[in-house]
């Protein structure tokens, strides 16, 4: 059976970030990933403030020319919220933290170009196609039943070598809102209010009267639960729309796309791309025992949705605190909560001022 001290499922900014903090204390730690890198994510994928500082802190660098697209930079100011009366007004998207704040120039990426360059930055061993399905606990020994998802990528395949079991001693759980790792350990967790996100890169020939360099938010009832909202990535623009299960997301979509021809002029051409996922609404839960949640899998959100942030700094401190606990025979569960106070008011901070759903 293989083996690691430390085994991190997802391969996005936490998982990044936790492999990154074990590698700087020489812990032997692998990461899995579902996806072939690398893999569309959907996302903004813009850079906040706040990002910038922890990829500074943590990471040393910023991301490199390949990684942004065009516009470069957002700036916090035009960021603007749409009212049929009020016309265009500012929409917030970060607040100071602990009374820090942060720069107000956004940075615009590709987050699968960020992704991938974030993990190969953390200096992390992966593997990609593996599918962890389960997870059982005995000792100071979790093992891992995972799946290899293309099999032409495994020596000799077949049916019976696809399947494999890994063992490790600490378990991360970094795989997003719809977190394998978090269903397993937390059964509330399936039952949590969703929200689902839909996404669209648009190729069009006229941007109509939509202000170039901006990131523009609406609410209406009729397109979405959520806020819907448009901007700019080289030559697509990219629509992103939001519900509750029972929305029919794809007519939204169309009904977002209607609004924006016919208010703004825009006129669009060939869809690029679709991508969606679930974002679930349920309170924080850092894990328990020797098995850790960071990111979106611990139910980690900043100020209407924004995840990167919290993703990086939770997935280094948990690293962190294994890190501790390996060293100090100490109780990472423990030493991890008691450096994520900070980040969890923060998250509380956020939600109180949350501008998110329709009619908030």
């Amino acid at each position: 059976m293989e083996e690691h001290q430390v085994i991190i499922v997802g391969a996005g900014p936490s998982g990044a970030a936790c492999a990154k903090a074990l590698k700087e204390h020489a812990i032997d730690a692998l990461v899995i990933e579902k996806e072939e890198l690398p893999r569309p994510k959907i996302c903004s994928g813009v850079l906040f403030g706040q990002t910038q500082v922890l990829l500074e802190k943590y990471f040393g660098t910023l991301p490199p020319g390949a990684v942004y697209c065009e516009p470069r930079t957002i700036n916090a100011s035009s960021i603007h919220e749409w009212d049929k009366e009020k016309g265009f007004l500012e929409y917030v998207w970060e607040i100071p933290k602990g009374g820090d704040s942060f720069p107000r120039e956004y940075y615009n990426i590709w987050r699968s170009r960020f992704d991938q360059w974030l993990l190969e930055a953390s200096g992390a061993t992966y593997r990609e196609s593996c599918i962890m399905q389960n997870y059982s606990s005995a000792d100071d020994a979790i093992k891992l039943q995972v799946l290899r998802k293309d099999m032409t990528r495994i020596e000799k395949a077949s049916k019976e070598s696809a399947g494999q079991e890994l063992c490790c001693t600490y378990l991360v759980g970094a795989d997003g809102g719809n977190s394998r790792v978090r269903n397993l350990l937390d059964t509330s967790w399936a039952e949590a209010s969703q929200v689902v996100i839909y996404q669209t890169y648009n190729r069009f020939s006229d941007p109509g009267t939509l202000q170039g360099g901006h990131w523009t938010v609406f609410f209406d009832r009729d397109i979405g639960d959520i806020l819907c909202c448009v901007h700019r990535k080289d030559d697509f623009l990219t629509l992103c729309v939001g519900g509750f299960k029972e929305r029919n997301l794809k007519n939204s979509m169309d009904l977002f796309k209607g609004f924006l021809s016919e208010q703004f002029k825009v006129v669009f051409s060939e869809e690029e791309r679709v991508e969606g996922c679930v974002m679930r609404m349920a309170p924080p839960n850092l894990g328990s025992g020797n098995v850790l949640l960071a990111g979106e899998a611990a139910g980690l959100i900043y100020l209407n949705g924004e995840g990167i942030s919290a993703a990086i700094d939770s997935g280094y401190r948990a690293g962190t605190a294994i890190a501790r606990a390996i060293k100090e025979g100490a109780d990472a569960a423990h030493l991890y909560k008691e450096s994520m106070t900070d980040i969890l008011e923060h998250c509380s901070a956020c939600t109180q001022q949350m501008r998110f759903l329709v009619g908030q």
